[in-house]
């Protein structure tokens, strides 16, 4: 690909980076160039080492051996400023801004008061080039979502990239503030810049990459021109000789009422109605999707059947009996949420079970370690007891909440968009695992943005657009076609 044939005209190189947490081996001898005018797309399974390699490329971790070139010069490592200097710059998956600051003081806090005078007018040159338009005099949290993304872009052009690093920039926006943004990509690049697109969603890269570069357990293992490859071939090089877990839906044999929502109405964040009068029932034994467009309402809805966000009005009733187990929450939003991110493995795994037999008031060690195992262990978690969980991939942050939650057997599992951001065996994995909890008598309610996922796994589709339900199918009869207009466009 261009990376390995232009290497001589790179603006930055990767040299033999090898990148250790402990025993596990995150970077294992990884060479990459990147060129001026290109836009690499970097995918790979979560904990593949993507994220690690450009966090080295930042200054932000510190490499265990190799080097980052730039212009033949070698930068110091594991300084960020230093990167900075150098014209490397990283927008990161969890947003990095201040949420009661303004846009504009956001960018003057990156750039530390260097070039004050010039900064108005690179800004506003940047947001002209790039068609952004942000009000920089409002402050973060009153941004959308799309706003906060450009913001970080913008905030990073800034300090004077050349080398301009996305990692999972979409996860959190809809399709048309996804395609708007892969248009922002691109001109960023034909700008002269290299931008690195790390990326589980392989239509982006199709669309909008120059080359590819696939990493696997560490290691490169693929580069290429987009052009000469294709999607297949791409996600035989990212999972490799694995095999696929199976995530058909489960039979259509749904049993008593575990869930009932009636005339719910939500709230957003900013006060106005996010979800209008909806009612809705999930059967043991049952997948029902709810599925939609981001800004719809899932997640206020979602929030609102977990717990965690309390309803306008209406009821939500679970009138589970039996086994009467309870029910999993699995939010979309792992750290911070479902997870302390300060916090070890072992102690995140205990997180709601903390109380409950055999833990109690006084909690042994022994017994703790032991559950934590055994969560790592049902759900292939990467990563030690003793890990702080805010340094593990996307992938196994969920596989933890994930174990926790389903270890008891719940009757009930509400989980809002649980593969969002995941690679592909990471997501598939966990649609399994919730298949085979609903063909074992679970209800499970689930939330997401993907036509697919939808039609893959759920016995029921519930179509939200603008906070209310439009059409409810039976998903063995609907088509992706038909699915994706009624998502976008309502009924």
């Amino acid at each position: 690909m261009a990376a390995a044939t232009e290497r001589r005209d790179a603006l930055v190189e990767i040299r033999g980076v090898t990148k250790r947490f402990g025993r596990l081996l995150a970077n294992d001898d990884v060479s990459i160039a990147l060129p001026a005018g290109r836009v690499i797309g970097l995918v790979g399974e979560n904990g593949a080492g993507k994220s690690t390699i450009m966090n080295v490329l930042a200054g932000i971790y510190l490499p265990d051996a190799g080097a980052i070139a730039v212009a033949g010069r070698t930068l110091p490592a594991g300084r960020p400023k230093a990167s900075i200097e150098a014209g490397i710059g990283m927008v990161h998956q969890q947003f990095k801004l201040v949420p009661t600051l303004t846009g504009l003081e956001n960018i003057r806090l990156a750039r530390r008061g260097t070039g004050a005078r010039a900064l108005p007018e690179r800004i506003d040159r940047n947001m002209s080039e790039l068609g952004f338009d942000i009000d920089l005099a409002r402050p973060v949290w009153q941004l959308t979502l799309a706003n906060r993304q450009q913001l970080e872009i913008l905030r990073t052009l800034a300090t004077g990239a050349s080398v301009l690093v996305l990692d999972e920039p979409t996860s959190v926006l809809s399709p048309p503030e996804t395609a708007r943004l892969m248009g922002i990509v691109r001109r960023v690049a034909e700008a002269g810049r290299c931008v690195v697109l790390i990326s589980h969603k392989l239509r982006e890269v199709f669309g909008v990459a120059d080359d590819v570069i696939v990493m696997r357990a560490g290691r490169v293992v693929h580069e290429s021109a987009v052009a000469r490859t294709d999607p297949e071939a791409l996600a035989r090089h990212i999972v490799g000789d694995r095999r696929m877990p199976d995530r058909r839906r489960p039979p259509d044999a749904a049993g008593e009422r575990a869930l009932q929502v009636d005339n719910l109405s939500v709230d957003g964040d900013h006060g106005a109605p996010a979800v209008r009068n909806v009612s809705f029932s999930v059967r043991k034994g049952e997948i029902v999707s709810i599925a939609g467009v981001t800004g719809n309402g899932q997640s206020e809805l979602m929030e609102a059947v977990g717990g965690l966000r309390p309803p306008r009005s209406g009821n939500i009733a679970r009138p589970i009996s039996g086994s009467g187990r309870g029910y999993a929450y699995i939010p979309s939003q792992h750290l911070g949420t479902a997870l302390a991110p300060s916090l070890s493995v072992a102690d995140n795994a205990l997180l709601g079970h903390h109380r409950a037999p055999p833990f109690g008031r006084w909690m042994k060690s022994r017994r703790v370690r032991d559950h934590a195992r055994r969560v790592i262990e049902a759900y292939d978690v990467s990563a030690e007891l003793d890990s702080v969980v805010r340094r593990l991939s996307g992938g196994n942050l969920q596989r933890v909440v994930l174990g926790r939650e389903l270890l008891n057997d719940p009757d009930l599992i509400v989980a809002d968009y649980p593969t969002r951001g995941l690679d592909i065996a990471s997501a598939a994995q966990i649609r399994s695992a919730l298949v085979a909890r609903a063909a074992a008598g679970a209800a499970v309610l689930v939330s997401s943005e993907e036509i697919e996922e939808s039609l893959e796994i759920a016995n029921r589709v519930l179509v939200l657009h603008g906070g209310g339900i439009v059409a409810e199918r039976d998903a063995g009869g609907l088509s992706a076609e038909e699915l994706g207009q009624l998502m976008t466009i309502g009924a």
